[in-house]
């Protein structure tokens, strides 16, 4: 929608917000070659140093979030000080469109509310025009689509009486678009060509175009794509004939949204890579996030999954580092959907909760406030006290009609229970001793499992103490006299250079036995847990082999069980170890996830494959099963979706207590 940032008393000056049923949030460009921060800051603390905070606000607000609000909270509390309430409902006014960004709608609604209060006091027709279009874009971002509505036709009355026609315009392209957010495409149709004839009377060449391509979102809507992709082109071919290249980049953002719609995946990509270089030269974070989650889109669309998963991956950092919460959940859902496309269910369940919370959390506090406000407004409490009255009486009578069908019922009851005693008697006792001859076979068959096990566990666990004491002694003992060989050697060599030889040995020989005290028994493992150790094993393990690797880990902050980090970290160097011997891989990826009392541990490569039946009964797989028994776990290797190898681990945490 469409921001009007109103100042009567200096000139009127607004930005343009565009929403899209379709697309990303684009906006007019905006000037800021003005005074820096540091200039702005050495003023007088006077009236036009809270326009000047404000504008900073209004211009950092794609940037930097924290120094837009930062200036902008700066401009009011200087406005209140010299007591300037226009200068307090400016800073107000460009406060809430951060809040708006942020999805921050309470601390919005507060400030635009505020703000209009003071316009009205003052008697500012414009400015409370723009507050009025204000609250249209936040009851929109609310989907209050019929308040924002509402909000909107009073601005639009307020424009049409004092003008200019300009904004009149720029109003009737907000009802437009709202009409389209409630799927009137019809009315918005009509209304988006009304905003394109007031702009060919005034000469609005740009405002025109702006209208034709707003009108080309709604025919996109309504099928006819030809139509829409004509007006496209004439919008898009305006702005990049002026440089109007923001602009352009809202243009080739939607046109590329439905080129992608149509399977038109190449065109589509090419469009969002434009759009974003254009971005990218603009520094507009909020939309680089939208547009490279276009091109991610695109190469899902193309079969390109993990050009697609990277490029999805950054557009959610980015998106994160400002605060635009809007596409954060546009990045959580299309990476659930590359990540279904690649078969990790573990992850795409993951990327999918997260965007549900996400969505839930935006919503949630706003809608409890929304119906505290309707219960008011209606009168429902009072409603509600009255039907509760009512519902007490009628629970009174139901309660005596209730108490005598139960004492027929139990008279009935009675009656039944006098015929079929004798013979449930009989049935319950023959139950109760065939329960109790399985019950005694159960409890054999569970007692000689559980030796079993019990044999099974110990023998790892005894062999991982014997590990970790052949590595300290290794690394503290053989590793230490190495050293001080090492030193002797080098001091020999100084007169002799003979003894250079034996030095270069020394070395070797120290290096090695570290190598195999670290193999045996990592130390990062016992100081700073599973993901740095695996971190590490990965690096040191695949160094100089050729294989690239990424590791990604979710939800393990703390610490986990020592037999858990063990036996984990045992399956990934077993996993790892085969890739390298016998995989002939040029990638290895590999996951960690902690997702509802379940810990999942996923190693893919791109090598050539497994053969199960060859594997099955070989000694790694029978370590591999042996660990994961004892961890109450599993471990299934499949084919991965095009070539390689996928094995996944999942461990329950609640049957793994043991520190």
């Amino acid at each position: 929608m469409i921001d009007l940032r109103a100042r009567p008393s200096r000139g009127a000056s607004f930005g343009l917000f565009f929403f899209f049923a379709c697309c990303c949030v684009g906006a007019s460009a905006q000037d800021t070659s003005g005074p820096s921060p540091a200039r702005i800051a050495s003023l007088p603390d006077d009236t036009s140093k809270v326009f000047a905070l404000s504008d900073l606000c209004f211009d950092y607000r794609r940037k930097d979030v924290d120094s837009a609000l930062w200036f902008g909270h700066s401009a009011l509390e200087l406005a209140r000080q010299l007591k300037f309430p226009k200068g307090e409902a400016q800073a107000l006014n460009d406060l809430a469109i951060i809040h708006i960004d942020r999805s921050a709608f309470a601390e919005a609604d507060s400030a635009l509310h505020q703000a209009l209060k003071i316009r009205q006091r003052l008697g500012d027709q414009a400015g409370m025009g723009a507050i009025h279009n204000k609250l249209g874009n936040l009851y929109q971002a609310q989907l209050r689509l019929e308040e924002a509505l509402a909000e909107n036709r009073d601005a639009l009355r307020i424009f049409q009486q004092i003008g200019p026609p300009a904004k009149e315009a720029l109003i009737l392209g907000n009802i437009a678009i709202l009409h389209f957010n409630l799927r009137q495409y019809e009315q918005a149709l009509t209304m988006h060509e009304a905003a394109a004839n007031v702009r060919a009377q005034i000469g609005d060449s740009t405002g025109l175009a702006e209208s034709k391509g707003n009108m080309a979102n709604v025919l996109a809507a309504l099928g006819d794509t030809m139509r829409a992709l004509r007006s496209f082109d004439e919008a898009a071919s305006y702005f990049k004939r002026h440089e109007l290249w923001r602009e352009y980049a809202v243009q080739a953002q939607n046109e590329a949204g439905i080129r992608l719609a149509r399977g038109e995946a190449q065109k589509a990509l090419a469009l969002y890579t434009e759009a974003l270089g254009i971005r990218e030269q603009a520094e507009d974070r909020k939309a680089i996030a939208s547009s490279l989650a276009g091109v991610a889109d695109a190469n899902l669309f193309l079969g390109r999954t993990k050009e697609a998963r990277r490029t999805a991956a950054r557009a959610l950092n980015i998106a994160r580092s400002v605060g635009a919460t809007s596409e954060v959940m546009q990045a959580y859902k299309l990476l659930a959907r590359i990540h279904a496309a690649l078969d990790h269910a573990d992850s795409t369940l993951i990327y999918h909760e997260r965007y549900a919370t996400l969505r839930d959390s935006v919503f949630s506090a706003d809608m409890g406030k929304r119906l505290a406000d309707l219960q008011v407004r209606s009168g429902l409490e009072r409603k509600e006290h009255e039907l509760q009255l009512q519902r007490a009486d009628l629970s009174v009578k139901n309660l005596e009609i209730a108490e005598l069908g139960r004492k027929a019922e139990r008279r009935n009851l009675l009656l039944a229970l006098a015929v079929v005693g004798l013979g449930a008697m009989v049935l319950t006792a023959l139950l109760v001793l065939q329960h109790q001859r399985r019950k005694a076979r159960a409890a054999k068959d569970a007692a000689v499992i559980a030796e079993r096990e019990s044999g099974l566990k110990a023998i790892v666990e005894n062999t991982d103490k014997e590990r970790q004491r052949i590595a300290a002694d290794l690394h503290d003992g053989v590793g230490q006299l190495l050293t001080g060989l090492h030193y002797r050697i080098e001091a020999a060599a100084q007169d002799d250079p003979r003894w250079n030889g034996m030095r270069s040995l020394a070395e070797d020989a120290s290096r090695e036995v570290r190598g195999i005290a670290h193999r045996m028994m990592p130390r990062a493992l016992g100081e700073a847990g599973l993901v740095p150790a695996v971190a590490d094993m990965l690096d040191r393990a695949l160094n100089g082999t050729g294989m690239q690797q990424t590791f990604d880990h979710f939800g393990l902050e703390q610490r986990l069980p020592g037999n858990i980090e063990t036996g984990v970290y045992r399956i990934a160097q077993e996993l790892v170890n085969n890739i390298i011997k016998h995989a002939k891989a040029t990638n290895v990826h590999v996951q960690l996830l902690r997702n509802k009392g379940m810990l999942v541990l996923i190693v893919e490569d791109d090598g050539v494959g497994f053969d199960r039946k060859a594997e099955q009964g070989g000694l790694g797989m029978q370590n591999l099963n042996d660990r994961a028994r004892i961890l109450h776990g599993q471990v299934q290797i499949e084919r991965g979706s095009a070539r390689g190898t996928v094995a996944t681990l999942r461990v329950p945490l609640n049957t793994n207590e043991r520190p």
